[in-house]
């Protein structure tokens, strides 16, 4: 299958993509603005419209407040996911528990994103994407047969897992995927302005061909392949267009501290302390203790402990030490402190877990 003939099995419209198409070319003014619910847009649209038209109680699409990951990974192992957006569905503020990228694979879309209990419109054109972190209230619209959109849907942990060296730049950037990733307040969308770069365009169309036409192959195969389509994804982004990438939307100044404080905890997983990290930052270790749990809903000891599995993990996988040396290696003086953390973070030993991903790896 080449790549005109992957774009032309996502062109044809849905049978509620028609009925949408029907809506929106008897009253185009009531999706000019986003709401929150179809009862708001249904007042709106009977209040604009110049002739009657009978609305239903309930959309005849989906208009979901909130998308969670077992909505689209009911699959186990599955980490990556590719659909294409409802087009002329009328644009609605919805909030997810998955990292989101929304590329404009043909023609234009408008991306909406709240900011400061504010609208904020942004117009994207062919070939430009932006990446959603978790949490944040969004919407997208499309009102064209012609254009195509589509939805990269990536697992939290996925990304956290696939990007850290990333995540380690002192930049703009790597702030941005830092508290996307442990920011639970967020207000904030990275706008990626990519022109027609043919070779992203036609990584799109590969990743849509794998997860939406092609139903074969196996499950554990098609994952890595998506995951992989990610990687080079954003590795040609930035590479090539990390000069036209753009964050909006709202940062306080508490906001713009988290992702300084969780590199510095993650830089020093092995010795810092809670009165360390107090002293670092010249706060209290009260005021401390509180922030972190309001900016991301976690404890300190919980991200300390986060960070020290990952490591752990690693070593495990890829190295001959002994668990004992591993615990000690990630800052753990005591092994049974360490076997417990293990236990509550993968369910199984250290040992067990070596086990099986030596197993995986013959």
């Amino acid at each position: 299958m080449d790549y005109a003939d992957i774009e032309r099995g996502l062109m044809e419209l849905r049978d509620y993509e028609k009925n949408a198409k029907c809506l929106y070319g008897s009253n185009p003014e009531a999706f000019d603005h986003v709401v929150w619910s179809w009862e708001e847009f249904s007042e709106g649209f009977r209040r604009t419209a110049r002739t009657e038209v009978e609305l239903g109680e309930k959309p005849g699409f989906s208009m979901k407040s909130l998308l969670t990951e077992q909505d689209f990974f009911s699959e186990e192992g599955k980490e990556v996911s590719v659909l294409l957006h409802d087009r002329y569905v009328p644009p609605f503020y919805h909030s997810l528990k998955f990292i989101k990228i929304v590329y404009a694979l043909r023609g234009d879309f408008f991306f909406y994103l709240r900011e400061n209990g504010r609208d904020r419109r942004t117009r994207m054109e062919e070939g430009d994407f932006v990446i959603i972190p978790p949490e944040v209230s969004q919407a997208v619209f499309t009102g064209d047969e012609g254009a195509v959109t589509v939805n990269v849907i990536i697992k939290r942990s996925t990304f956290g897992e696939a990007f850290y060296s990333l995540l380690m730049e002192n930049d703009s950037i790597s702030d941005f995927f830092w508290q996307m990733l442990y920011s639970k307040g967020n207000e904030r969308a990275l706008l990626v302005r990519c022109g027609r770069d043919g070779r992203l365009r036609n990584l799109i169309l590969e990743m849509c061909a794998e997860g939406i036409l092609d139903r074969r192959g196996s499950a554990a195969g098609k994952n890595l392949m998506m995951k992989g389509y990610v990687m080079l994804l954003f590795g040609r982004t930035m590479k090539e267009h990390s000069g036209e990438m753009e964050s909006i939307g709202h940062l306080s100044e508490a906001d713009a501290v988290l992702p300084e404080m969780i590199r510095y905890i993650r830089k020093n997983y092995t010795t810092v302390t809670l009165p360390t990290l107090a002293e670092h930052f010249g706060k209290s270790e009260g005021y401390l203790s509180r922030y972190i749990r309001r900016e991301t809903g976690k404890t300190f000891r919980f991200l300390l402990k986060e960070f020290r599995m990952k490591q752990a993990v690693q070593m495990i996988e890829n190295s001959s030490c002994s668990i004992e040396e591993v615990a000690a290696a990630v800052g753990y003086a005591d092994i049974s402190c360490f076997y417990r953390n293990f236990r509550e973070s993968f369910s199984m030993t250290p040992m067990q877990y070596r086990n099986i991903r030596s197993r995986i790896s013959i």
